[in-house]
């Protein structure tokens, strides 16, 4: 009995020393409406925050963030609360009845990525000519 215990506490100890240090501290609050939202944030992740708001409002996001910490606290309606903790980050917020769905596209560059230039169609000609 007593190496069943011992057992299951060592594989409880490898668990828990698995965990990122990060989310064992990790604190998200949100408050409010959806037109007037809070959000408290220690040593969260952005997704941490996103998740957070998904489960208070209709929210859906795909991220793409990565794993720095946030310690802030946002207020304002929901929309503008998601585009203040997505700061630094390229992102689309798109509007679907009462879903707001965000898709995060990765970190902001400090560079400009000039657009992909297309050469415009060409088109065949209808008769070809013969210059024998």
């Amino acid at each position: 009995m007593r190496s069943i215990k011992f057992a299951a506490l060592a594989i409880a100890s490898v668990i828990f020393a698995a965990l990122p240090a990060n989310s064992l501290r990790a604190e998200v609050r949100v408050q409010g409406q959806a037109g007037n939202v809070r959000v408290e944030a220690r040593d969260a992740t952005v997704a941490e925050i996103l998740a957070a708001l998904s489960e208070r409002f209709a929210l859906r996001y795909r991220s793409a963030t990565g794993s720095g910490n946030v310690t802030a606290t946002f207020e304002g309606p929901l929309r503008r609360v998601v585009g203040r903790v997505l700061d630094g980050y390229n992102y689309i917020i798109e509007t679907r009845g009462d879903v707001l769905e965000v898709v995060v596209l990765g970190a902001a560059s400090s560079q400009a990525v000039p657009a992909t230039v297309f050469a415009p169609p060409t088109y065949p000609a209808k008769h070809v000519r013969r210059t024998d």
